[in-house]
This record gives structure tokens, C-alpha cells and sequence, in this order.
């Protein structure tokens, strides 16, 4: 059955614009940070520098969910953070089923496509074993953990506000996809070796598959997080070239989930109530 809003309330007329304010600020300042991290600290890598290249990658995927812990104290106080961390610390969904499908769902698509690019003579060497551990941690403290709570949390619960789950889900999974443009431009980063429009695509496409364990799980954060980690870590794990055979396998494939997950959202806003504990749509089952 198709799911519906998580969070706020429907407004017939789409919003005031102040409404809408801490919707723009987050995305003006979710990619003024990126771009300037980019623009400050590629010629210090370039230059021979590591940490300029971790200092990029662990500014630009945790600010995301410093800016939404700052736009929510700023727009809503105490409650707006508390609400926020609701996304995050809330129980399990009933249906658990769903945890389940974000992190198979990305396995079995990377295994696909490696499978695919490596019978196309595109396939690289696995991840050494001894990597692993490392590997593992980099992982779960980047991506996975740092723009969860920004980009669904924040952002894709304050859509879902103004605009159905399903036009939510499309609006947060571009503006998400072009956030990770800049990467494009450090010298160091694996998007320098991928084609640019296959890997916004593919980002956006998964990004849609994001927003329907969020409306799937009740705003767990929990299923986003698993989902991230999980692609991100099979991606790590290698086994192909990080290149236009294996990337535009992966973004035909997202494309075909993301279908799959639009035609499961809503296309329709739906009036919500808001509780102390859950936020409940009113009269739907999901």
C-alpha cells in the first residue's frame, strides 16, 4: 500500500514561504559546505597532504547532520532537535521485514553488477582480508552514520511536510545525488574514475529506495543507516572496476528499484497527526 508522510502536517496551499525556510537553508548550506571543503583543501592533496583528503570526506559527510541539528534548534528550539533524534532513537518498526531489505537489497545489486562487469573483462581484485576492520570502520563512520540524519531526517521528513512521500522522495533523492558533485573535482576521490551522469543517476535512484525504507519503517533511521552501510561496504569490498561498465550496471539497476519504490509512495499528501510518541497518519495502513 502506498505510504505516506512521516512528520508535520499537510498545507493545502504548499506553505508559506518561511515554511519552506529551513528546507532551502539546508540545501544552500549542505552544498555551500561541500563545495568550499572542495575548493579550500583539493591543491593541499594535490600537494602530497593525506588528511586534507580525510578532512574532506569526514567534513563533507558529517555536515549534513550538523547543519540539521543547527536548522532544527533554529526554526523549532529543543523540540525541533528532539524531534530530530526521534528519527534516530525511535523503537523498531513492526514491520522488521524492511531492516532486512535494506541491507539486501544493496548486496544483491553490487553483486549483480560486479558479476555483470567482470564477464565484461571490467573485473578488479577483493578488498585484502586484512582491510577489512579498517575498511569497516571507515565505512560506518562516513556516509552510513554522517548524512542520514541530514538528508532523510531532516530534509525528507521537512518535504514530506509540504509535498507527497512520492514528489518528497524525488525532490530529495536529486538534490542529494547533484550534493555529491564536488567529489567529482578532489583529486583522490574514486567519482574522478566514473561517469559523471551514470553516478548521479545511480545515487538518486538508491536515494528514492532510502526514502521508502523511511516511510516503510515509520522514520527509523536505523533502515536508512543498514541500507548505507551496506552499499557503501559492497562497494568497498571491490571485485570490479569502478568504472562506466560497472557504475551504469548499478544505476539501470537502482533505476528499476527506484520504480518499484515511486510506485509504492504515496502521490498524494496525507493529512497527519503528531503524538507525543509516533507520528500516525490518519486513516492509512502501513
Amino acid at each position: 500500500m502506498p505510504e505516506s508522510p512521516l512528520h508535520g502536517s499537510y498545507n493545502d496551499e504548499g506553505g508559506s514561504s518561511s515554511e519552506w525556510g529551513p528546507i532551502l537553508a539546508f540545501i544552500v548550506l549542505a552544498n555551500a559546505v561541500t563545495w568550499l571543503a572542495c575548493l579550500l583543501l583539493r591543491s593541499t592533496f594535490a600537494a602530497g597532504h593525506l588528511w586534507a583528503l580525510f578532512t574532506f570526506l569526514f567534513v563533507t559527510v558529517w555536515s549534513p547532520t550538523v547543519i540539521a541539528l543547527a536548522l532544527s534548534f533554529s526554526f523549532e528550539g529543543t523540540s525541533g532537535v528532539r524531534n530530530l533524534l526521534g528519527f534516530l532513537y525511535r523503537g523498531l518498526s513492526k514491520k522488521n521485514v524492511w531492516y532486512l531489505i535494506g541491507i539486501l537489497v544493496p548486496v544483491a545489486a553490487v553483486a549483480s553488477a560486479i558479476i555483470i562487469a567482470r564477464h565484461l573483462h571490467s573485473g578488479a581484485a577483493f578488498l585484502p582480508i586484512a582491510a577489512l576492520p579498517l575498511t569497516l570502520g571507515l565505512q560506518v563512520f562516513t556516509g552510513a552514520m554522517g548524512e542520514e540524519l541530514g538528508w532523510r531526517g531532516f530534509l525528507l521528513s521537512h518535504l514530506e511536510r509540504k509535498l507527497s512521500p512520492r514528489v518528497a522522495a524525488l525532490v530529495m533523492a536529486i538534490t542529494w545525488a547533484l550534493w555529491h558533485i564536488p567529489a567529482f573535482f578532489f583529486p583522490g576521490m574514486a567519482q574522478q574514475h566514473m561517469p559523471p551522469i551514470a553516478f548521479l543517476l545511480m545515487v538518486a535512484a538508491f536515494g528514492i529506495f532510502l526514502a521508502l525504507l523511511f516511510n516503510r519503517t515509520r522514520g527509523h533511521l536505523v533502515s536508512t543507516m543498514l541500507a548505507h552501510f551496506s552499499f557503501n561496504m559492497c562497494l568497498a569490498v571491490g571485485g570490479a572496476i569502478l568504472g562506466s561498465v560497472f557504475i551504469w550496471t548499478l544505476a539501470v539497476i537502482y533505476s528499476i528499484i527506484a520504480i518499484f519504490g515511486l510506485a509504492k509512495l504515496s502521490a498524494q499528501p496525507i493529512r497527519i497527526a503528531q503524538t507525543a510518541e509516533v507520528l500516525t497518519p490518519l486513516g492509512t495502513d502501513i
